[in-house]
């Protein structure tokens, strides 16, 4: 009994196809792992660059609220330590 995978494309529903695919050897406690890797794409190559360009955008998004985060994290830890050192001087 086999059982066909689906994996439309996200943005126009076309059955994704297997674009890049590549091995790679990882260390782990045991020995050695070997581990596949398969990029789908869609078959409709215009569709795709669509697709990668949002998703680029979606990184980007990601990215610069990760960094506002960090600043924002970085000042609270910098107030912090000038309170503390202030109540040390009291």
């Amino acid at each position: 009994m086999s059982s066909k995978v689906i994996n439309p494309c996200t943005r126009c529903g076309k059955e994704r196809i297997e674009g890049k695919k590549w091995k790679e050897e990882v260390a782990t406690f045991f020995g050695t792992s070997t581990i596949i890797h398969t990029d789908t794409v869609c078959p409709d190559k215009e569709c795709q660059k669509i697709v990668e360009e949002k998703l680029e955008a979606l990184k980007q998004k990601s990215d610069e609220l990760k960094q506002e985060k960090q600043k924002k994290l970085d000042i609270a830890t910098a107030a912090r330590k000038a309170k503390a050192l202030q109540n040390l001087k009291n």
